[in-house]
């Protein structure tokens, strides 16, 4: 069984699909999400660690966040930056597309987001008119595992257009692994 969401905020939306069970829905307490969150800081630091080979990691940290930026050393390689908030809210900027506030549902999400694109599997897939080349919409796959994907998406085309809309292509970029 799998649970799919879509979340919605001014800048754009983000459609989660992984398998059930997943994490309490609501807010944690306080203290229970400063623990869990702790975990996840200790193995996204160590990917890190193991990641500064083959890119540039930068680790910043407050009582307000935890930010991780990783540029990459290839060019062809999917730059990100993650921002984990006490807001139990987190930011997410892979390349160009920016993702802000999303709810934090799922601790494991960090760190299979983390090698999932290290591994190059990220896709920005771009919706254009097939007519007349207007881009529609811009949405960023993060494939996390078998039947786990992160989608972030959000609308270019501002008004909503039925014409445009009718014949619709997509254009994907795949972006490469760190490793290559």
């Amino acid at each position: 069984m799998f649970d799919v969401r879509q979340l919605s905020c001014g800048r754009g939306s983000a459609i989660f699909a992984y398998p059930s069970p997943h994490e309490n829905e609501s807010m944690l307490p306080d203290d229970v999400y400063r623990d869990r969150l702790e975990k996840t800081l200790v193995d996204l630091e160590a990917w890190a660690n193991e990641t500064r080979a083959r890119a540039d990691i930068a680790i910043t940290a407050s009582d307000r966040y935890w930010r991780m930026a990783v540029a990459p050393f290839l060019p062809t390689a999917c730059p990100f930056e993650l921002l984990i908030k006490a807001s139990q809210t987190f930011d997410l900027a892979l390349n160009r597309e920016v993702y802000e506030d999303k709810p934090v549902e799922r601790f494991d999400l960090f760190l299979n987001l983390a090698k999932a694109i290290a591994r190059g599997r990220v896709e920005r897939i771009e919706t254009r008119n097939a007519l007349t080349g207007i881009l529609i919409d811009v949405a960023t796959r993060v494939e996390l595992a078998p039947g786990w994907d992160w989608i972030g998406s959000h609308r270019v085309l501002k008004r909503f257009v039925r014409p445009l809309e009718a014949d619709e292509e997509q254009q994907t970029h795949r972006f490469l692994s760190y490793d290559r």
